[in-house]
């Protein structure tokens, strides 16, 4: 290995240079550089690697201070030798005073001891740099050291023998908050919790006599007043025998602890929960078994929960349902799935039942399949959905199936296969005189003679037969496997027993009759709702044949055939309304004397079908059988109340304008606040608008007919009574009824020239209806003979082909001056 140079800096003049270098001519591996000045100081100290710097006190611009003083600035720790004359003592001493190494005279017999000084001072450097090197590795061995007593997760602490904390890891300071300096005041009290305290002192006596202690727990309490759960071991730092200090190593297991703690309270709350929980909770082994069950659970069933254990679980379930319920549990044992639940009957102690749903699951963690059994009591929802069922399924007025219930079963019914040897028969029933009643005694006498009547009913037909109440007074009767021979019997029984029933309400009885459709009911093909039609225009033709009556129908049955035909003419109606095919026409009302002159026209509804235009005796038969009837009045209503607002010159030339109201639309409440409320709307001119209502409708209804004529009246609209005379007793009602005009009956127009009763009955009717300052019109006035006898008699208006027909309502202001000024007697 080559010898390792030794660099020398000399910073002085030429003569010192040739000094030093005739003292270490015997010395090789050295490198020698003069330093000249100030100038070349800085650059020697920028890329400094000396080994030795020799300094005269002075050389030129540098001195041995100020280079002593840049390498301390530099931080450079090199030996520095002074080459002095004989003379220069004070310079000497204050170079030896502010650290230079060592000073030679600068004279040959001097210098002739720089080799051994050189030497010397190379061994002390070699010296230097190991101790530096020792000193550096314990360093960085105590920050190793540091590093991991520091960054340990573990808590580390010693303690003297009277307690004080000597010093403490950061784990340590951190967990329990104190910092480094505040531990330095500590005593092992100050941390100690209570709970701990006494078991913490008698561990402290034996640590000090030397014991070593393992897998130790307590408790420390942290600055913030926080519990530290620690776990780990203890020893002591013995010294000639004795303890001087006592050294602990713990984990901090505060999470865990109270992990454990939270596990405990969780397992007491579930078990509390568990043992009074409302539900019946209970484990199940493979072999039907109760493994256990909760207290609560067995205290429903009328047990304590050591009478239940061991027992088989099929033994609280209802007989019916065991099967079922054993199926479901071996199910869930051997394939487990989705588990939805199950409900079925528990037998209690009592013998009582109750329903409840069940839910499983498998139990974890067991050495046998065990299953999870949650029983939920659920009698109360059982016995809340059974009437809620029974509600949605019943007529509450009657308790009888309602029609919902009714549609179902027919409709059942009639999707079984067909097959001949079934035969299945419905019978479709309406009460007759029960809106009388109804009317005359009110609703809550109507729905009484409703519960005797499905009473009495109930009482003529066969157990298995179903009796439903399908609306208002209409009943059906669903005949299964049943004859038609035997239904024809069944239906006249239950006419009979209805006609020989008397109601009696307060004071009064009433006699009531029904009309009954029969119809045999077959399935494969026909639908519920054509069944359904069918019996119901059986039922109306047995009203149409004079009601209270049995009718039966027949295939072909012609009588049936034109029912079908309202019904198709019932689906024209509404086709016609959405597709706007119906139409206003106008026929004049004239007057008979010069006094009342002024146009005065009836509204009449038109269909067009085509080029045809279809009178309503064609249709409204079907309209009003089939509810149809309002809708056509709101129609005509609605339009003629537009037409007159695009026209509002119309008033000024007529006088009145009649629009005919049917018997529904009177006794309907909606209606009657649509009419009113769009009247109110239109502001038209008070007492231009007549509203005629028949005879047969006002007194079918005698409450609500009034009521609604006289809010049209008070909202300044006049009534009339068509067909006056048609009803048996006209004359009675006609005193109750606030009306403005009476419109006689065509039936005594027609021929009156020729009959001298029409005569008679039309003079009747005038003058009792000018003792009561109430008009007249006769209709159908088709000749001048009938004018002639009616302006006779007395006969305010008269309306008929004679005097005009019927025309668009467009065209009513194209019509001839003359006959809205002109008197109808100058056309006789």
């Amino acid at each position: 290995m080559p010898e390792k140079r030794t660099r020398i800096l000399l910073a002085g003049g030429r003569e010192a240079e040739n000094l030093v270098h005739g003292s270490l001519r015997d010395m090789t591996a050295l490198e020698i550089e003069r330093l000249a000045g100030r100038e070349a100081l800085e650059q020697a100290l920028a890329a400094w690697n000396w080994d030795l710097v020799l300094a005269e006190p002075e050389a030129g611009d540098l001195d041995a201070l100020q280079l002593l003083d840049a390498m301390r600035e530099q931080g450079i720790d090199v030996p520095l030798v002074l080459l002095a004359e004989t003379g220069a003592e004070d310079i000497v001493l204050r170079c030896l005073e502010r650290g230079v190494d060592q000073c030679l005279l600068r004279n040959p017999v001097h210098l002739r001891r720089l080799p051994a000084l050189l030497q010397l001072l190379q061994a002390r450097a070699v010296r230097e740099e190991e101790r530096r090197k020792v000193e550096q590795a314990l360093r960085e061995s105590r920050e190793r050291y540091r590093d991991i007593f520091d960054n340990t997760s573990d808590l580390i602490q010693c303690l003297a023998p009277d307690g004080r904390f000597l010093y403490t890891n950061r784990a340590w300071r951190e967990t329990l908050g104190y910092t480094e300096e505040e531990v330095k005041g500590l005593h092992l009290t100050d941390v100690l919790h209570p709970d701990s305290m006494l078991c913490c002192q008698d561990r402290f006596e034996r640590l000090k006599k030397g014991e070593e202690l393992s897998e130790i727990q307590f408790k420390f309490v942290a600055k913030n007043g926080e519990t530290i759960y620690l776990s780990g071991a203890c020893g002591s730092i013995l010294r000639d025998g004795k303890a001087v200090s006592t050294r602990g190593i713990f984990k901090n297991i505060t999470d865990k602890v109270q992990a454990e703690e939270a596990l405990r309270a969780s397992e007491a709350r579930y078990q509390a929960l568990y043992e009074n929980a409302p539900d019946i909770n209970a484990s199940v082994a493979m072999d039907e078994t109760i493994v256990s069950i909760n207290r609560n659970g067995a205290r429903m069933l009328g047990y304590e929960v050591d009478e239940l254990v061991g027992r088989s679980f099929l033994d609280l379930v209802h007989s019916a349902d065991q099967a079922r319920v054993r199926r479901y549990l071996r199910q869930q044992f051997t394939d487990f799935a989705a588990d939805h639940g199950i409900e079925f009957r528990k037998l209690r102690r009592d013998g009582s039942v109750i329903w409840v749903h069940q839910c499983v699951s498998l139990e974890p963690e067991t050495s046998e399949p065990r299953l999870l059994v949650v029983c939920r009591d659920v009698t109360e929802r059982r016995k809340l959905e059974e009437k809620l069922a029974y509600q949605a399924a019943h007529d509450p007025l009657t308790n009888l199936i309602n029609r919902r219930e009714f549609e179902s079963r027919l409709r059942r019914l009639l999707a079984r296969p067909a097959s001949p040897h079934d035969e299945h028969v419905l019978c479709y029933l309406d009460l007759d005189q029960f809106k009388v009643i109804n009317d005359t005694c009110g609703h809550i006498a109507g729905d009484e003679l409703l519960r005797q009547v499905a009473g009495l009913l109930s009482r003529q037909i066969r157990s298995r037969d179903t009796l439903a109440r399908l609306g208002g007074d209409e009943f059906a009767v669903l005949m299964e496997h049943c004859p038609m021979e035997q239904a024809e019997k069944l239906a006249e029984r239950m006419r009979q027993a209805i006609e020989e029933f008397r109601f009696q309400w307060q004071s009064r009885r009433f006699n009531i009759g029904v009309s009954i459709g029969v119809v045999q009911v077959t399935g494969g093909g026909l639908s519920m709702d054509a069944v359904l039609s069918q019996a119901d225009s059986a039922c109306y033709a047995a009203k149409d044949q004079g009601r209270n009556r049995v009718y039966v129908c027949r295939p072909n049955d012609a009588t049936l055939s034109g029912q079908v035909g309202d019904m198709r003419w019932a689906s024209y109606i509404t086709e016609a309304l959405e597709a706007d095919r119906f139409t206003l026409y106008a026929q004049p009302i004239l007057p008979c004397r010069a006094e009342q002159a002024g146009l005065r026209f009836e509204i009449l509804l038109r269909l067009r079908d085509g080029d045809k235009v279809i009178r309503p005796g064609t249709f409204m038969p079907a309209a009003e059988r089939y509810n149809l009837s309002t809708r056509l009045d709101r129609w005509v209503l609605e339009t003629l109340i537009h037409w007159l607002g695009r026209s509002p010159g119309v008033f000024d030339q007529v006088e009145s304008c009649s629009v005919n109201l049917s018997a529904l639309s009177l006794c309907d409440e909606s209606f009657r606040q649509y009419a009113l409320e769009l009247l109110a709307s239109a502001g038209l001119p008070g007492g231009k608008l007549c509203f005629e209502i028949t005879e047969t409708a006002a007194i079918s209804n005698l409450s609500r007919a009034t009521g609604f004529i006289q809010a049209l009246k008070d909202a300044g609209h006049q009534v009339a009574l068509d067909d006056f005379g048609s009803g048996l007793s006209s004359f009675a009602y006609l005193k109750n009824l606030p009306i403005d005009m009476i419109k006689i009956d065509g039936a005594f127009v027609r021929q009156i020239a020729e009959s001298e009763l029409d005569q008679a009955l039309v003079r009747s009717i005038c003058d009792i209806a000018g003792m009561m300052g109430k008009q007249t019109t006769a209709e159908y006035v088709e000749d001048a003979a009938a004018l002639e006898v009616l302006r006779g008699i007395g006969v305010d208006y008269v309306q008929g082909y004679h005097l005009g027909r019927p025309e668009p309502l467009p065209r009513l202001l194209d019509l001839p001056l003359h006959l809205m000024e002109e008197p109808a007697r100058y056309k006789a």
